[in-house]
């Protein structure tokens, strides 16, 4: 269950749905990014967002100013890349498209995925999370191998995802990306600016989302980050240091 409580706002204001995903990503909140934003303030100078994952909540509220960041190196390439280079993007996309239409769909999908884990990059994992089975991208806790098995549909054609890129690269235009860990992210934060957390779980997405190995010891170690939202947890505590420091901050995790 999402809850959506402990934001500053309380009546949320209406944003319009969002939902052209680029990436599938593990805890995307697409479907919904529209309700999470409409309960951030309307007045904040720039919007951090230190677990980037899929962007879905950055792309739908499309601030002026924003910066975007995670520890994951090649998911942050991703993002770089659409912001300076959208047509690489997009090269990128269909000529591992066109490589699995013309040839044996499961043989062409374990070499791009043979091709990421050998050298972990940007463009190999932007085609394999849009490939792979049910979307979800695994990383092996022992090393991080990438593990999950092609999928039974189709990705989507060069050309959808073209047009995606294009109203993604549309609703970015005020973000910059950048590769840091979440300390880093929220400690640049000044006064009057919105800071939204959505941290990978955990205690479940260790393996789906790769945080034990891909996305270091901070996410494991903060029990702030860890702890579901509760009045007077750490993750309430967290809050409200920022708060008094004049950063206004929002997360989104499930409620107890």
């Amino acid at each position: 269950m999402m809850q959506l409580a402990m934001f500053d706002t309380e009546r949320p204001v209406r944003v319009e749905p969002f939902q052209s995903g680029l990436l599938k990503w593990i805890g995307n909140k697409q479907r919904f990014a529209h309700e999470i934003a409409s309960y951030f303030p309307q007045d904040f100078g720039t919007y951090h967002e230190p677990f980037i994952g899929s962007g879905a909540v950055l792309a739908t509220l499309s601030p002026h100013r924003a910066v975007g960041s995670d520890s994951f190196a090649p998911l942050v390439e991703i993002w770089q890349t659409l912001r300076r280079s959208p047509e690489k993007l997009k090269r990128w996309y269909a000529e591992r498209w066109n490589r699995l239409a013309g040839g044996d769909k499961p043989e062409v999908y374990e070499q791009i995925k043979r091709s990421y884990n050998a050298h972990p990059n940007a463009a190999d994992l932007l085609f394999l999370c849009r490939s792979c089975y049910g979307g979800v991208v695994r990383f092996r806790k022992a090393d991080g191998y990438m593990s999950t098995p092609v999928g039974i549909h189709d990705p989507i054609s060069p050309g959808s995802f073209a047009r995606r890129v294009d109203e993604w690269h549309r609703r970015t235009q005020g973000a910059v990306f950048e590769c840091m860990e979440y300390e880093e992210a929220i400690s640049r934060a000044k006064p009057g600016d919105l800071v939204y957390c959505d941290p990978p779980y955990s205690h479940s997405q260790s393996i789906l989302y790769g945080a034990v190995v891909q996305f270091g010891e901070p996410v494991r170690g903060d029990p702030a980050l860890q702890a579901p939202w509760c009045p007077r947890g750490p993750q309430h505590r967290r809050h409200e240091a920022l708060r008094r420091s004049g950063v206004r901050p929002a997360s989104s995790r499930r409620a107890v």
